[in-house]
């Protein structure tokens, strides 16, 4: 039995009563959400499983045969009710529930939606911006389509994938951690103006879909860097000792970089 040691209120098991999947419920988040959520983190077929809520007071200890009756997943406009929850096959039997290895992007504090993003280098987003002013470069990376308003601290939970924008949900907010500042469930502010000026969809969309994937995996959020360096850190020893490290580095040089493409 393994359980995640991140702050959570619901849980999702697997037949070991190991917990896969989990977050943490502020109120907005239904089972069709949740539809798209494990679509995005298992990979196995909709259609090869099924969850079922645990039925044992607390911490369950076996959630294969304490449970209630499988819920419906699409179109089910429920809120998801904070608990554990057992993903079975169809008819409440173990199952191996493989999750995907797909990892978040990781990100540094920016007022970019994609930062960075290799994307940028082969055109991917470049071919889908409308924005037609003459100074957004070749690679359009400076585009306003690329570009999102918040406070400071909405910033700082913004790229840390703490909320996110789900513009296929009418652009509704999600906030993947407790809600102390109000987002959750909240929807972003609707302009008048053309849509070649607003938000790019598929840059918010790959926004979500990287928090989904960082705060839905059964070991929370994968990656929780501390933007200031205390006195006496020697940051090259922390990059040459870890594979975070070493990402950490690459994602840095690559926001220094970016101001350089065109």
């Amino acid at each position: 039995m393994s359980r995640a040691t991140v702050p959570r209120n619901v849980h999702f098991l697997d037949g070991e009563n190991n917990e896969v999947l989990g977050f943490w419920q502020n109120g907005s988040v239904t089972w069709n959400q949740m539809a798209e959520w494990m679509h995005i983190t298992i990979t196995l077929p909709s259609t090869q499983f099924a969850v079922f809520r645990c039925l044992e007071s607390g911490d369950p200890q076996d959630p294969v045969t304490n449970h209630g009756p499988s819920i419906d997943l699409p179109g089910n406009n429920d809120a998801v009710d904070p608990g554990y929850y057992a993903l079975l096959s169809a008819n409440g039997e173990p199952l191996d529930i493989t999750i995907t290895e797909e990892r978040a992007i990781p990100r540094s504090i920016s007022y970019n939606l994609s930062n960075p993003d290799p994307r940028w280098r082969s055109g991917q987003w470049s071919q889908r911006i409308e924005d037609d002013f003459p100074d957004v470069g070749d690679s359009k990376i400076h585009s306003v389509q690329n570009g999102i308003l918040l406070l400071s601290h909405a910033h700082t939970y913004f790229d840390k994938y703490m909320i996110a924008i789900n513009p296929d949900d009418n652009f509704k907010i999600t906030s993947f951690v407790e809600d102390y500042l109000g987002f959750d469930g909240r929807y972003m502010a609707h302009s008048n103006y053309p849509q070649r000026y607003q938000p790019l969809r598929s840059l918010l969309k790959y926004h979500f879909r990287m928090a989904v994937l960082c705060n839905m995996k059964g070991r929370g959020p994968e990656y929780s860097w501390d933007e200031d360096i205390p006195p006496g850190m020697d940051p090259v020893a922390e990059i040459s000792n870890s594979e975070e490290g070493k990402l950490r580095f690459e994602l840095i040089m690559a926001e220094r970089l970016n101001s350089f493409v065109e």
